[in-house]
């Protein structure tokens, strides 16, 4: 395979490995490499860009290392995907925002219960000491690849029975009649432990996005809260500002 070639500075104070890197990886995010091309070896991608080997085995681990390539023994390295972006701020759930894109989104339900909850969910949601709420835990897939678990608190007349695969602001606005107006969120960078690496099929310690959200109502009462785990080599949010 012969990818775009790109002519590399040698006067520029940017390393060689670094400009690679970039070009491969613009390739990659602009949809001219696709998801599961075969880059060429370490000896070919040397010889198109006249650099060592040394420095296209750079290059080639810092593209694993954001998550754009796997390097796979006896194959070589193959494109896995690029990261899906959502941009800030935004109301539109999960399921919506991912399908008006193009993505196929889908659910494993791995609990539905009855729970009192640990106290920083009470004190957002504005509730006693003990109260129970529903408690929804879920493996989210987009096109068919585990991206994020999420555990969701929603109010107690939430029965049980409902169907939790889809959109639960959906849910909670159409079968329950509450309005989704503004929304509270955090987004921390942290590592995954061994549950989340086997649930969303990568290795322990890997990095992952995990994101805190409140959502409010037309009345500014709090109505689901939840802490979501996603994989951050296929995840990244957006920030738009304006002056």
């Amino acid at each position: 395979m012969i990818i775009q070639r790109k002519a590399l500075d040698l006067n520029s104070p940017v390393p060689l490995y670094y400009q690679l890197q970039e070009h491969i990886r613009a390739l990659i995010e602009e949809g001219q490499l696709a998801e599961g091309s075969h880059l060429p070896t370490e000896a070919e991608l040397a010889g198109q860009f006249n650099v060592s080997r040394a420095t296209v085995r750079e290059a080639l681990r810092g593209l694993a290392a954001r998550g754009l390539i796997e390097k796979r023994q006896g194959v070589g390295s193959i494109v896995t995907h690029s990261r899906i972006d959502e941009i800030l701020p935004g109301l539109a759930s999960f399921s919506a925002e991912m399908q008006a894109r193009g993505f196929k989104v889908t659910s494993d339900v791995l609990e539905r219960e009855h729970v009192v909850p640990p106290a920083r969910v009470l004190n957002a949601l504005h509730l006693p000491p003990e109260t129970t709420v529903v408690k929804v835990r879920r493996l989210r897939f987009v096109n068919e690849k585990p991206f994020l678990i999420s555990t969701s608190y929603l109010p107690p007349e939430v029965s049980l029975d409902e169907d939790f695969s889809g959109s639960l602001y959906e849910l909670l606005e159409n079968v329950y009649g509450y309005r989704i107006t503004a929304g509270r969120t955090s987004i921390e960078a942290g590592l995954s432990d061994d549950l989340e690496a086997s649930l969303l099929d990568t290795e322990p310690n890997k990095a992952v996005l995990r994101i805190t959200w409140l959502a409010l109502t037309d009345r500014n009462d709090p109505i689901e809260y939840s802490e979501t785990t996603y994989r951050g080599d296929r995840y990244r949010y957006v920030v738009q500002l304006h002056r």
